[in-house]
């Protein structure tokens, strides 16, 4: 039979498996989780369990390890942290009928980017869900926070889709991301992939109908035309795609997820990866959070609005109305310390009712949890008390229904107690006068226990028997127990039950009964409290989203007086946003560095006359820091918050671009300079007039006159051909003299004390031109030798005067040409570099460009290459060759006379 048995598990093991080949499968047997096979050697190296084997006589012993079942989650933690997916596999309570053996399911499929549960995730991370779905020349992508129940959609067209996808990819950091197996071939969708680390990757397989479906079933609509499906349908279907396959790790036909969104790329400040990075928003460029500008603003008091105040962050506003709005609600609070801090003492110790709402909708919420949800509305009562004063718009509709579900806070504080048990079936959870069938039980039990109380004294008065006991014991439930010198009291109602000896156990008929009471008592009173705590936790479940609602319009207050207290406690000033050119902060700061006090502050200027700023000066002068902190205060402008400065006016921005510091990438065998150039491509590709671009040191990886022509080029560029606001820090002297050509020039530098005690930094702005680069100097504190150093100022001053004819406004500069027009260099290089040219260009598809490469010249001047290849100079005359020129000009200029012949 143990063999048969042993086989029929084994059976029902490998079905299961063979249905999720890709996950490791928990298989409960009894008390223990056991797994086998691979999966066992895989566990013992994860969560350091010991590897055995079963069938350890056999020739072939499967290998075998396992662990308690008060330990799933601990294990559930670690195996999903280094990226695997555990399939849970349950055994139910009772035998099917005929089946000699306990039938084992599947309850639910946990993977790195769909977990929901408090217990498994920190407070303040998000196991994020992606998905992504290509057709043609778009692409749909949607994010979901499982947690919250929110998906954010967007859909990118045209030939830098797969650049925007990947910001998108970076902005939000799934943990997981889910495509069909067509786009898994896709090329450009597998660089992406390869490109982005700690991220799993997972293959739904089902129709772009069957993803339209299973989002209007998860949203309970017959129509997504309210969602904008029309203008977006790609989008959509991704949000399909990441709904259907959610549904299938919770081994149901749907889960409760509560909204779509469909991103406007044109609502919100853009940031791609490399900003993001650059600027460290929410990570240093050594992978720390604190340190960084979002670290440096967090004084949130819940987690749910740190997450929010994450988004608020990573997505700053382009709508005037929208971030007017919520400087108005940032005033009020500012205006009313004692108010705000009446709130943010309201909001402290406050759970996180987002994620209390979502584990609501699944069902999934324990008594505590019922608790944590009652305290959490309580104090919706003191937080709209408190905002009763204020007359603003924003804070007035947070405060608008934050009371609604009272009733649900008064079933849930009258039903249970205030101290839960950890498991929801043994009992404890309700309080008195709750339920009439439990209270008559509870009174039946107390009723047993006071009867076999009182019968024991009552026996012994009445037999005279002094050593008479009541006892129970598990093998024989309850009895009287008499000693061998009182047996012959003993009368005839009691029944004899076991000898022992020194004396006799008995029963009674009457004792039977309450002992039927009795042993049932925890088993029938646990049921009763399981039943109604279902019943409870149903009625509670029916008010989840809109739990979920007031649990937004808290994270929304809290992040509000976040900025508030952020910007009283540190004095920063309200800014004026504007939808014009302009920009004009005074007295800026850094918001990081302003937190550890003597900071330098400088103004910052932008108009129409002044849009691209040459910043010079020595290294360690505050160059980059000064550009970082332009940037970050623009972001927190439009984020809605006030910013470190003691005056600012702000035209919005559509985009921020940095190319800032160095560093290669070995991984795609880019070196530090294509790295660089890759990045300035990017940003001369894709800003606008509204963007705001950061530029450090460029052309520096290069040879000197390589690296200056470049930076040369994409000054006038950015000046007369995109002209957007730009902050540029060089050491190539050269281009200061761009000043005078080029109207929207215009030069700073850091300034610097040069003394006879040494070099000293100012971290002040200056106008004008730097005299020097100070190079040699920083040498010196950096300590170089002396030796060198002289060595060095000796041929600093033979390479400046060799050099200086190459200073800008001295000797030939090339004309810029007009715009859309060649340079005649490009049809004198070979064929074959012109090959090369274009494979590179192909091969540079990165994180930071991925694009198509154009043709280099177009059919016209393709035609004048092959007539001026067919002409002989040396058999023209004069006539004939002004002939030639006039053909050439008609050919230039659309006349096909000459192509004709």
């Amino acid at each position: 039979m143990g063999e048969i048995m042993g086989r029929n598990m084994m059976e029902q093991y490998m079905e299961i498996k063979s249905t999720n080949p890709d996950t490791v499968l928990f298989f409960r047997m009894g008390d223990f989780y056991e797994m086998f096979h691979d999966d066992a050697v895989i566990v013992s190296e994860v969560l350091g369990l010991t590897l055995t084997s079963r069938d350890k006589k056999a020739e072939n012993p499967i290998p075998m390890a396992g662990f308690p079942w008060h330990a799933l989650e601990t294990n559930l933690k670690k195996m999903l942290a280094k990226g695997h997916k555990v399939t849970l596999c349950e055994q139910e309570e009772e035998l099917r009928p005929g089946a000699k053996l306990l039938e084992r399911v599947v309850t639910r499929i946990f993977t790195p980017g769909s977990i929901y549960e408090e217990s498994l995730l920190k407070n303040d991370q998000s196991a994020l869900l992606s998905s992504i779905i290509c057709n043609g020349d778009k692409i749909g992508y949607s994010l979901l926070d499982p947690s919250t129940g929110k998906i954010s959609s967007s859909q990118f067209e045209g030939m830098d889709r797969y650049e925007r996808l990947l910001d998108e990819i970076v902005r939000g950091g799934p943990s997981e991301i889910v495509l069909t197996k067509k786009d898994t071939n896709d090329e450009m969708i597998a660089q992406i992939l390869s490109s982005i680390d700690n991220t799993s990757v997972s293959q739904h397989n089902i129709s772009e109908k069957i993803m339209i479906s299973a989002l209007k079933r998860t949203l309970e609509v017959y129509d997504l035309g309210h969602i904008d499906l029309d203008s977006s349908p790609l989008a959509m279907k991704s949000a399909g795609l990441v709904a259907d396959y959610i549904a299938k790790l919770h081994v149901s036909e749907c889960v409760p997820l509560r909204s779509v969104e469909i991103n406007k790329e044109d609502s919100v400040m853009l940031l791609d990866q490399t900003t993001i990075r650059n600027l460290e928003i929410y990570k240093t460029l050594s992978g720390d959070y604190e340190g960084t500008m979002i670290h440096s603003i967090d004084n949130v008091k819940t987690w749910m609005g740190r997450r929010l105040l994450r988004s608020w962050i990573m997505k700053p506003l382009r709508n005037l109305e929208e971030i007017t709005k919520r400087q108005n609600a940032v005033n009020s609070l500012c205006r009313s310390s004692r108010k705000r801090k009446e709130l943010r003492s309201a909001l402290t110790g406050l759970r996180d009712m987002e994620r209390l709402a979502m584990q609501l909708s699944y069902g999934r919420v324990n008594g505590r949890d019922l608790i944590a949800i009652g305290e959490c509305l309580e104090k919706m009562h003191e937080i709209e008390s408190s905002m009763l004063e204020f007359q603003d718009e924003m804070l007035n509709e947070i405060s608008d229904g934050l009371t609604n579900l009272e009733n649900i806070r008064e079933t849930i504080q009258s039903a249970l107690f205030e101290q839960q048990p950890l498991s929801i079936k043994e009992g404890g959870l309700f309080k008195g006068a709750y339920n009439l069938e439990l209270d008559e039980f509870r009174e039946k039990i107390s009723g047993a226990k006071k009867w076999l109380s009182d019968l024991e004294i009552n026996e012994r008065e009445r037999l005279e028997i002094p050593s008479l006991k009541i006892k129970q014991n598990r093998q024989f439930g309850w009895f009287i127990e008499v000693t061998n010198s009182h047996l012959s009291k003993v009368p005839d109602e009691y029944t004899r039950k076991q000898t022992m000896t020194n004396g006799e156990r008995y029963i009674t008929e009457e004792l039977k009964e309450w002992e039927d009471i009795l042993v049932n008592a925890d088993t029938k009173g646990n049921s009763i409290e399981y039943g109604l705590f279902c019943d409870l936790r149903d009625k509670c479940r029916f008010h989840a989203n809109e739990l979920a609602t007031i649990a937004e319009k808290i994270a929304t207050l809290d992040v509000l007086c976040c900025f508030a207290h952020i910007a009283q406690s540190r004095n920063w000033c309200k800014p004026q946003i504007s939808d014009d050119y302009k920009t004009s902060i005074k007295g800026a700061r850094h918001p990081v560095l302003d937190n550890f006090g003597g900071f330098v502050p400088n103004d910052v200027t932008f108009d129409s006359k002044r849009n691209f700023t040459l910043i010079t000066g020595p290294n360690m002068g505050g160059k980059s820091t000064y550009m970082r902190q332009v940037a970050l205060i623009s972001i927190l402008a439009q984020a809605g918050s006030y910013v470190p400065a003691t005056k600012a006016k702000i035209g919005l921005i559509d985009r921020i671009f940095t190319r800032i510091g160095a560093g290669d990438d070995i991984r795609k065998g880019r070196s530090t300079f294509m790295m660089e150039m890759i990045e300035v491509a990017h940003i001369l590709r894709r800003a606008t007039k509204k963007s705001l671009v950061l530029l450090d040191e460029i052309g520096r990886g290069t040879s000197t006159f390589d690296g200056l022509s470049i930076a040369w080029a994409v000054t006038e560029e950015i000046c007369n051909n995109i002209g957007c606001r730009t902050l540029f820090a060089t050491h190539y002297h050269q281009l200061i003299g761009l000043e005078d050509q080029l109207d929207s020039l215009y030069n700073i530098h850091m300034q610097v004390a040069d003394s006879s005690e040494g070099l000293r930094f100012l971290y002040t702005i200056g106008d004008g031109p730097c005299d020097e680069s100070y190079g040699i100097h920083v040498g010196v504190l950096a300590g170089l030798p002396k030796s060198v150093i002289e060595r060095s100022r000796e041929l600093l001053q033979h390479l400046e005067e060799r050099a200086r004819i190459a200073e800008e406004g001295e000797g030939y500069v090339p004309e810029l040409r007009e715009t859309g027009q060649s340079s005649l260099y490009s049809y004198l290089l070979p064929e074959e570099v012109l090959t090369k040219i274009k494979s590179s260009a192909i091969e540079s598809n990165t994180e930071s460009v991925i694009t198509t490469v154009e043709p280099i010249i177009n059919e016209v001047e393709k035609a004048v290459i092959e007539h001026l290849s067919g002409i002989n100079p040396d058999e023209l005359s004069p006539r004939d060759a002004l002939e030639r020129i006039f053909e050439l000009h008609d050919l230039l200029n659309g006349k096909k006379g000459m192509m004709e012949e």
